[in-house]
């Protein structure tokens, strides 16, 4: 088709060249119109659908043009932020919004598109242990005393210690090691540790690259911490970009629902974006992951615990505890929720009180 394309166009050339240049105009002025923005996201499963909205043109029909910025954790997301280098990033909710904020960041989130809104609690993480190192995923104790490679002050941080403190065990008595999520897989096969606590789809790598010698102590556990990711701007910006905010959420609830009905297709764009990553251990990681957007009555309570378990473990400074308003703002959200109904119509009815939410909280 391309080559008799060309031939003809050699019978024709400045008919051709004529409409080229009319084509390049017409793409050229169309770019030109879109609104440029940026997006730094993680380099993780969790970022799916900014990778997904890209791929499948989403934002390009809302008229965005919207630039991925891939870094390593959320505290870097909400530095780049701070610093003005993005309008809007990436991040969880209720853990990194809250030390954000604790430091004068003033974050809040937008939507979110990780998220299992019928639960308080539903930890997206893992512990992943080495088989001959002692650890036994039937005996919690055994992870007493180990050397465990995890992400200082993040939600894996959280969702650790939360482990600890369910089973009644003393994390004083375990090494902790602050390690890159992206190198977790390799220092627990060569041995550096003797388990990690990753996330997606570096549980999957680092399980799968064991192979026997691997113990999933703990695995998107509920009850933990609330693990809701999504879009988080300033909140004073926010205000006064509502509509651009609608237009680029409004991609991203479409990608959720894509990721929800196709995820393997889902787990081959992200390859696209995710250096070194394998298919099959996004696809199996896929299969512990949640893709709601709505913020329920049980997401709220979640965000708001966290936090403030935050300030009570010492994880992060506060003088006061903190409120709803501090983590969400849902003024976007509730204007597609009216207006794209259909972009929620395959998810499930949500808890009407807090006691009918799934995974309450550890206490």
């Amino acid at each position: 088709m391309f080559q008799s394309q060309s031939r003809s166009c050699g019978r024709v050339l400045r008919t051709c060249f004529g409409a080229a240049l009319g084509i390049a105009a017409l793409v050229g002025q169309a770019h030109a119109q879109m609104k440029e923005v940026t997006f730094i996201v993680v380099n993780n499963l969790f970022s799916s659908p900014a990778f997904v909205a890209v791929e499948n043109g989403y934002w390009a029909q809302q008229g965005l043009n919207v630039k991925l910025k891939l870094t390593a954790s959320g505290s870097q997301v909400t530095k780049a932020l701070q610093a003005g280098e993005a309008q809007f990033g990436h991040a969880a909710l209720s853990t990194t919004i809250a030390s954000a904020r604790a430091g004068g960041n003033m974050l809040t989130g937008v939507m979110p598109y990780f998220n299992a809104a019928e639960y308080i609690a539903l930890g997206g993480r893992a512990i992943i242990g080495r088989k001959d190192r002692g650890i036994d995923a039937a005996n919690p104790k055994s992870m007493e005393g180990k050397k465990i490679g995890y992400l200082r002050g993040s939600t894996n941080d959280v969702y650790l210690r939360q482990w600890f403190k369910k089973n009644k065990l003393d994390i004083g008595k375990s090494t902790l090691i602050n390690l890159p999520v992206a190198d977790m897989p390799i220092s627990v096969t060569q041995g550096l540790v003797d388990a990690v606590v990753p996330w997606e789809p570096y549980s999957a790598q680092a399980i799968r690259e064991l192979g026997d010698n691997a113990v999933i102590v703990s695995r998107s556990e509920d009850g933990l911490v609330s693990d809701v990711i999504g879009v988080v701007a300033n909140q004073d910006w926010m205000k006064s970009n509502y509509d651009l905010l609608e237009k680029f959420s409004v991609g991203l609830a479409q990608a959720a629902q894509f990721i929800r009905q196709h995820p393997r297709e889902a787990a081959d764009i992200d390859a696209r974006y995710i250096d070194g990553m394998n298919v099959d251990d996004a696809v199996a990681g896929f299969k512990t992951l949640h893709w709601d957007p709505r913020m329920s009555i049980c997401t709220v309570e979640g965000t708001v615990a966290a936090g403030n378990e935050m300030i009570k473990d010492g994880l992060i400074k506060q003088d006061r505890p903190f409120v709803p308003a501090d983590f969400i703002d849902q003024t976007v959200l509730n204007r597609i929720e009216q207006k794209h109904p259909d972009l929620f119509a395959d998810l499930p009815a949500l808890p009407k009180t807090v006691a009918d939410c799934k995974g309450q909280l550890v206490h």
